[in-house]
């Protein structure tokens, strides 16, 4: 027999599951319906009470090893790959409740409180699981408004003790709900991006102190994702007749994430566009989309704003939004790569050349006000990951370069490719120059292609290298500038500047003489009689 406390412990852990599973849902039923079968099989066995948890292995396809704590039932583990409850800590759950209390009246009691009808018929034979519920149970479970419902169970009871908490529990309260999504395979993205949509709400709802919101901003950035990936699912599929009401009920709803107060307005503003560009395709919900934004829209609501924008280019009205664009400014900044890209698949790309100088005046204003390095050096990153090397064969060159140049040092990389590209090696080297990158950091493939074509241009990197190495104020590196004077007088004698020659290296010998390990080496280079 158990003491109090862990009777008081049972106790609480089976209102807790009574409150998380539902039993209208049939994903719901079928797993205790399968938790039923090991239970009552006696599958479960070597169990160990410890500390508010029981520990146990379960034989079924193979054995598993099963934890439960009474107090914490986040913490729960299983070693089968389900994710979220599991037949596996139902039968485990049967187990232990069966030594106090009957299972079939836990069971009762759970009916009764979702007020279904009875799911025990459907336990009394084997060949019963087998069977579907009724189809008026079916309808009972499904429709968008039963779908929120459940989400916004799951999430019911915040069990977090502190804010460092927070992030992990909503982790887990989300991975148990898709544990509970419709068992069809078509519907389980569905579920998913209704899952995420309205997890996104839940959270901003908790995040009413700047701690709580610090914490839960990495799981809201995950819902992203994952509503990234819902969407792109239901895009593979043929979607039946049966998902209209679901997709009216999203399209209705999109215009929330505009209007609501939140925490996260990027985030909100994110997942309204995802929604319009990569769900709602037909022209006709975006016009009236669109004509509702226009009788809506507030100035002082940037979110309705970004989003008229976006409609616009969707619905290819290019000149009112790019007009929208000049007169919200570089506010619209952070949402210029995703349109970039929604314009990218425009084959001839006529559309994107044509908003590509005020995209570029703005991301660059944007990234050059960024305070912190890192985040210039990520934007930077995700605006040449977007402007591919297509894109930029059909831009202005001229426009490029100044997208280069304003970007300096972080866009060095690039505009380098593109110079060398260009074969404007005078450019080159002053970018070299500027961002003090010399002679021994560049590969001897490139110099030797440049001093072919121009050498002339490599005069001022080689002067430059040269100061740097007798700088060290090393033997070693004497020895390295002397290889590279070398190099220069070579230079000055194929362009018939020897005069010059002698100039610079007689002012650069004035200048050294206390240097006698220099000289010595000049010496030893045959540079100095």
């Amino acid at each position: 027999m158990y003491n109090r406390q862990l009777l008081q412990q049972i106790h609480s852990y089976s209102s807790e599951l009574q409150r998380m599973l539902d039993a209208r849902s049939d994903a719901h039923q079928k797993l205790i319906q399968k938790g039923m079968m090991l239970f009552r099989h006696q599958h479960v066995y070597s169990m160990k009470f410890s500390n508010g948890k029981v520990e146990a292995r379960v034989r079924d396809v193979s054995d598993v090893q099963v934890e439960l704590f009474f107090e914490q039932m986040d913490a729960d583990t299983c070693s089968c790959p389900e994710e979220g409850i599991c037949r596996h800590q139902i039968a485990v759950f049967f187990t232990v409740l069966s030594r106090t209390k009957s299972v079939f009246l836990w069971m009762q009691e759970w009916k009764d409180h979702w007020k279904v009808k009875d799911v025990l018929s459907t336990l009394q034979r084997g060949s019963d699981l087998l069977k579907k519920v009724p189809q008026e149970e079916e309808e009972e479970d499904k429709g968008p408004d039963q779908w929120l419902e459940r989400i916004q169970q799951a999430y019911h009871h915040v069990s977090a003790k502190n804010f460092y908490q927070l992030d992990e529990w909503a982790r887990t309260c989300y991975r148990r709900l898709l544990g509970f999504a419709p068992v069809e395979r078509e519907w389980k993205p569905l579920f998913q991006l209704f899952a995420t949509c309205e997890s996104m709400r839940i959270m901003n709802e908790l995040a009413n102190e700047p701690k709580k919101m610090a914490h839960l901003r990495s799981f809201v950035e995950m819902m992203i994702e994952e509503a990234d990936e819902a969407i792109i699912r239901l895009g593979s599929i043929a979607s039946p007749f049966a998902f209209d009401e679901y997709f009216y009920f999203l399209r209705k709803n999109s215009a929330l994430f505009l209007e609501e107060e939140t925490v996260f307005p990027t985030e909100y503003t994110d997942i309204y566009m995802k929604l319009w560009s990569m769900l709602f395709k037909n022209s006709r919900d975006r016009n009236n989309e669109w004509n509702r934004l226009q009788a809506v829209c507030d100035d002082a609501n940037m979110r309705q704003q970004i989003a008229l924008i976006h409609l616009s280019i969707l619905l290819e009205k290019d000149e009112l939004a790019l007009n929208k664009i000049k007169e919200v400014g570089k506010v619209c900044s952070p949402h210029v790569l995703r349109w970039i890209k929604l314009l990218q698949s425009d084959r001839s790309q006529t559309r994107l050349i044509y908003y590509l100088p005020t995209f570029l005046e703005y991301m660059t204003d944007f990234i050059s006000s960024l305070s912190k390095n890192y985040e210039q050096v990520h934007f930077t990153r995700a605006l040449f990951q977007v402007i591919d090397s297509t894109t930029a064969v059909k831009m202005d060159s001229s426009l490029l370069e100044k997208v280069y140049i304003k970007l300096l040092p972080h866009s060095r990389f690039r505009y380098n490719e593109y110079l060398l590209a260009k074969k404007d090696f005078r450019k080159w080297a002053e970018l070299q120059v500027h961002t003090n990158n010399h002679l021994e950091y560049i590969d001897r493939h490139t110099i030797d292609a440049i001093t072919k074509e121009d050498p002339a241009a490599l005069g001022p990197l080689y002067h430059q290298t040269i100061t740097l190495l007798i700088n060290q104020r090393s033997r070693d590196s004497y020895k390295r500038a002397v290889r590279y004077l070398k190099r220069l007088k070579k230079l000055y004698n194929r362009q018939k500047k020897m005069p010059q020659w002698e100039d610079y290296f007689t002012q650069l010998l004035l200048t050294t003489r206390r240097l006698r390990a220099f000289q010595e080496e000049c010496r030893k280079g045959k540079l100095v009689e």
